[in-house]
């Protein structure tokens, strides 16, 4: 066996005469090919990291979307509040005709919460 040095990675390359393998060889420096299990492995990981920046971009769109809800909420809360009773009626049945199960059930227990409460003393007509 015999050492030769490479002068451009400075690896040290041991050759014996069954091995044809020199400093010059393209496949001297390149690293060993990666197994079936290894590429599988490696593709596995890859899709966990995509699908973890995938929830985190859904998780802020869902924020936004919550936040604008929030906000007509909050709207439709305050013209509610200041709505004669007629434009009240109106707004209720308004409910009725786009809202189904869950969420007209919501909505109309707040029109009763805001009936309810003290009634404003600004009133639109």
């Amino acid at each position: 066996m015999y050492t030769a040095t490479s002068h451009h990675n400075y690896k040290i390359l041991f050759m014996n005469k069954d091995n044809q393998t020199d400093c010059n060889s393209p496949t001297a420096s390149m690293p060993p090919r990666k197994t079936l299990e290894e590429r599988k492995a490696l593709l596995q990981r890859q899709k966990e990291k995509l699908a973890q920046k995938e929830a985190a971009l859904n998780k802020e769109a869902r924020k936004e979307r919550d936040g604008q809800l929030i906000a007509w909420g909050i709207m439709v809360e305050a013209r509610y509040r200041n709505a004669a009773p007629e434009l009240r009626e109106r707004i209720i049945s308004t409910a009725h005709k786009f809202l189904r199960d869950r969420n007209l059930s919501r909505a109309l227990t707040g029109f009763a919460r805001l009936d309810a409460e003290a009634p404003s003393l600004e009133v639109d007509s």
